[in-house]
């Protein structure tokens, strides 16, 4: 990174960027060298979605079914390597589970293929599958987020039968790296100000996403987190 730490360059920066530096060896940027923390914007979790005649009704359904199976079910998701295709390859270290990857570019089509039960199951939003789900033709299995969804208090977090996972992914705002602290602190408390107003609250909740403002020090914290959890995972996406 070339522009000077002063405040004046800001990045915004995805939690998917942390996934791609911790797990790609052919990046050139280092999430946790290259830029200075000041705030996360907002934090979204990801569900797995199966079609509504699925004879999974919860999660632990399905992890019974793919190792009464092993390798015979399959999932979809949105690209290899990025982090809704982790967020299934963290289950099944968790699990043990074998269950196939099937990358799509099209979402359209990977939504129809859950419907029509060409897929066992997906990986994705609540934004992405909220027309399905209002349908009645998908159901969400869980949510990622290590506790409820406030925004979807009724689906049970991955947590509650396998204690410890958690993929909640965000979006926040960076800059170069040596920020000084005055100068994090002060754009934090700016950031802090903007994520309460009600009209971007509502817009993020409208996404399925939770406005949730930070200190520099916990979106340092978060970032480090993440990017350790990642990293074991890069010998699946670079075998």
């Amino acid at each position: 990174m070339s522009q000077p730490p002063d405040g004046y360059t800001l990045y915004l920066i995805t939690g998917g960027a942390n996934v791609i530096s911790a797990t790609d060896p052919q990046v050139t940027f280092s999430t946790l060298k290259d830029f200075s923390y000041i705030s996360t914007i907002t934090l979204f979790p990801f569900a797995l979605f199966v079609a509504a005649k699925a004879p999974y009704k919860t999660l632990k359904d399905f992890i019974a079914a793919a190792r009464e199976r092993p390798g015979k079910l399959n999932y979809g998701h949105a690209g290899t390597g990025n982090t809704l295709h982790l967020a299934v390859e963290l289950l099944k270290s968790r699990t043990g589970i074998q269950i196939e990857p099937v990358a799509y570019k099209d979402q359209a089509q990977l939504i129809n293929d859950v419907i029509v039960g060409r897929l066992d199951a997906s990986i994705s939003t609540f934004t992405n599958f909220h027309s399905a789900l209002s349908s009645g033709q998908a159901r969400a299995l869980c949510v990622t987020s290590e506790q409820r969804w406030p925004l979807n208090p009724d689906v049970r977090p991955v947590a509650e039968d396998v204690p410890g996972y958690e993929v909640v992914s965000w979006l926040g705002l960076a800059a170069p790296a040596g920020l000084p602290a005055d100068i994090a602190n002060r754009l934090s408390d700016a950031a802090k100000v903007a994520v309460a107003l009600p009209d971007l609250q509502s817009r993020l909740r409208d996404m399925g996403n939770e406005a949730r403002a930070s200190t520099p020090a916990e979106f340092q914290a978060r970032v480090v987190a993440d990017y350790d959890k990642w990293k074991p995972l890069a010998k699946i996406v670079y075998p």
